[in-house]
């Protein structure tokens, strides 16, 4: 079990008891659970937890709970490190006995629900917190009645993605199923995508658009100039489970602890390689940038292909992004996020003097290892975008590229690719040996802040629609190899189609899935501006690395002050 299956456990447990109190009991019991709970709890969110936090957690009188905390102390369940240089203020963490004692415990838990929830067997394709129907077919979706008399119209804006093309190419489909009409205004270029929302969020009016689909890296943006409206109020209230939904894409759609966003889809960026070339040299997939030159010197002289690798480079937003996701392979978000796991940085900003982190080492070896990758990439890299290099490498042009997972498509569901069905899956190779991991992408389903709060319950009532398990079985059968929910993946029916699908579940129960990669800053799209411009100089213009970097972090800086 990962961190976030034995928090949502807990919490399951935590709940179960507090309900028991409510209904039968008002008596404050356990006193025991209450500490162990509370601490394990903070231990996984990587809070700091003192003994005063621990004796009020417990319900217990002070005298008597903080003899219970040193009872505990003394039985070893409980660790007492100092949190000062003084030595005389503490920190309380769970000792290695109590995690994996809970963590038994709450395996046991998950397996006797497991059972009694019809699961012939346990094995790490059952997550808990998933939909019930995991591992059955998904039903098509069925016709819902519009029982709202006033409302029959739906404003929707949104990208180019698979997904909303498949909203698209089928609008007549989607009305007939919600039972209303839905003006569809679809915008492929993200700087004008993000402008419209902006402009009209902040309009005197009343928004023009019911559901905005936004870049999650633009949620620290949005929501600092009041654009989004916060979701968490409605979610229960229409039925939307979060469980089913990847972490990552949950944390990816909120702000300062806020939801104001759904994920529709949920896009990692990816290294695909071709699994015949690969068997033909008899060589493994590499899981290190190290490797991943050991493999395009091998292919560099393969007549199948023009060249070993492709990858985004066009100067700006494409090269930018490919930088910033080599610093976090390097083990380096671009800001001075506080590191807390092995590969886990903490999201709450509020708590440091942001910096950028332009001048690290992580950064020197990013910008490296892409000047060196021109030497295995196609003449024209520096004109490849996100599409640009899928498509050389859905040509059967390169064996391998680095891009977002939203792409698979056009290798994957077209029988003329010589990719197809021939392609492997992996994380982004490591450049430090923690770090083999993807950022989550894609765009997730919010709510204008000047919508008419009468009309709130309509909007969230098809947004549950659009990101059900039924709606997101249809768009996978109509052309967008993307799944926000684990429900999907284990429908048997969406396995057959691609191995994506598992390989990017997998990759989300292991934890290679990560937020703060971009994180979203709200001068995020600034920042990425300015890099992309900057990298362009010292790659392809051969402007010294160091004079690059330094201009990066000074002119980067303004924006964080």
């Amino acid at each position: 079990m990962n961190r976030n299956e034995i928090n949502s456990l807990l919490k399951f447990v935590d709940k179960t008891r507090i309900l028991f109190n409510k209904t039968v009991s008002n008596k404050t019991v356990d006193s025991d659970w209450k500490v162990f709970s509370f601490v394990i709890t903070n231990h996984l969110d990587n809070k700091i937890t003192t003994i005063t936090s621990i004796i009020q957690a417990s319900g217990l009188p002070f005298a008597t709970g903080l003899r219970r905390v040193k009872k505990l102390i003394n039985e070893k369940k409980l660790i007492q490190r100092t949190k000062t240089k003084s030595g005389k203020s503490f920190s309380i963490h769970p000792s290695a006995e109590l995690i994996k004692e809970f963590t038994d415990y709450l395996l046991l838990i998950k397996k006797e629900i497991a059972s009694n929830l019809g699961f012939s067997e346990i094995n790490d394709n059952y997550f808990f917190g998933t939909s019930l129907s995991a591992g059955n077919i998904i039903p098509a979706p069925t016709v819902i009645i519009n029982q709202d008399k006033k409302y029959k119209k739906l404003q929707f804006l949104s990208n180019d993605n698979p997904t909303f093309k498949v909203i698209e190419k089928n609008i007549d489909f989607f009305e007939y199923i919600l039972d209303c009409k839905i003006d569809l205004t679809i915008e492929g270029d993200l700087k004008k995508l993000l402008n419209k929302i902006i402009k009209n969020s902040q309009s005197e009016k009343k928004s023009k658009f019911d559901i905005v689909a936004f870049n999650i890296p633009w949620i620290g943006q949005l929501t600092k100039l009041n654009c989004l409206l916060p979701l968490s109020p409605y979610v229960e209230e229409v039925g939307i489970n979060l469980n089913d939904f990847h972490y990552s894409g949950i944390r990816s759609s909120s702000y300062k602890k806020n939801l104001y966003g759904i994920p529709i889809e949920a896009i990692p960026d990816l290294l695909f390689f071709r699994k015949d070339i690969f068997d033909k040299y008899k060589i493994k997939p590499p899981k290190s940038f190290d490797e991943l030159f050991q493999v395009c010197e091998t292919l560099k002289n393969d007549k199948e292909i023009e060249s070993p690798i492709s990858w985004p480079a066009k100067r700006g937003q494409p090269l930018a992004t490919s930088f910033i996701l080599a610093m976090a392979n390097y083990g380096k978000p671009y800001i001075n996020l506080r590191h807390i796991g092995q590969n886990i940085y903490d999201l709450d900003s509020e708590k440091i003097l942001l910096k950028t982190n332009f001048l690290s080492e992580a950064s020197f070896q990013a910008a490296k290892m892409l000047k060196k990758l021109l030497n295995y990439s196609p003449k024209n890299i520096s004109f490849h975008s996100n599409d640009e290099c899928v498509e050389y490498y859905s040509k059967g042009k390169s064996a391998m590229v680095m891009n977002w997972s939203s792409r698979a498509h056009l290798f994957e569901l077209n029988n003329k690719s010589p990719a197809f069905k021939k392609t492997g899956y992996l994380p982004r190779p490591a450049g430090h040996p923690s770090f083999q991991v993807s950022p989550i992408g894609g765009f997730s389903l919010g709510v204008p802040k000047n919508i008419p709060n009468e009309k709130i319950p309509f909007i969230m009532k098809n947004i549950r629609n659009f990101v059900s398990p039924e709606f997101i079985k249809y768009y996978i059968e109509h052309g967008s190899l993307s799944s926000p929910v684990f429900s999907v993946v284990n429908d048997p029916e969406v396995r057959a189609l691609s191995p994506i699908f598992n390989e990017i579940d997998k990759m989300e129960k292991e934890e290679k899935l990560i937020e703060w990669a971009r994180y979203p800053l709200p001068t995020y799209s600034n920042i990425i501006e300015e890099v992309g411009n900057k990298i362009y100089e010292f790659i392809f213009l051969n402007k010294d690395l160091k004079d690059t970097l330094e201009s990066c972090q000074q002119s980067c800086q303004k924006y964080l002050n």
